[in-house]
């Protein structure tokens, strides 16, 4: 059995991906937990994000204006200890722990696709293996994936 992560591994992760993206135009992320699922997003105002970084489709402004909207970085992580256990009793806030990332995406746009619309698959091979990888790893290795999205999405490409 693999060892059980902290839950602070995820708040640890969280703080690790506001570095990145609090400074390029993000509200600091935003955490929620339900039944052995916990769900980090990031909001950037839509125009701001466009004009930062035009390169990605997400970008592009929609026919009725940007208006109020916002520009989501969601990324979604599964207990897989509490998932498979399915209790009916589940604490979120004492869920097992063994918090595994299920999903990455910039408005609905999984980062692998991303990064392969920008032509960049060596990249998106590193952000496609990155799923069912657990909390810890991607510590180090999801922050500088999401910086070169970001930084290979700006005018300056």
């Amino acid at each position: 059995m693999p060892q059980r992560e902290e839950s602070s591994t995820v708040a640890r992760l969280q703080e690790s991906i506001d570095a990145v993206l609090v400074p390029r135009g993000f509200a600091a992320g935003s955490a929620g937990a339900s039944r052995g699922r916990r769900q980090i997003i990031w909001c950037a105002a839509a125009d701001g994000f466009a004009a930062r970084f035009p390169a990605l489709p997400v970008s592009q402004e929609p026919p009725e204006g940007w208006g109020g909207m916002c520009t989501d970085v969601v990324i979604d992580l599964v207990d897989v200890v509490d998932v498979a256990a399915d209790t009916e009793d589940a604490n979120d806030d004492d869920a097992g722990g063994d918090w595994r990332l299920s999903g990455v995406n910039v408005e609905g746009y999984p980062l692998d696709q991303l990064f392969t619309d920008l032509g960049l698959s060596a990249s998106a091979e590193r952000a496609s293996a990155l799923i069912d990888s657990s909390a810890h790893d991607c510590l180090t290795r999801l922050p500088p994936l999401l910086l070169e999205l970001l930084e290979s999405s700006t005018p300056q490409r």
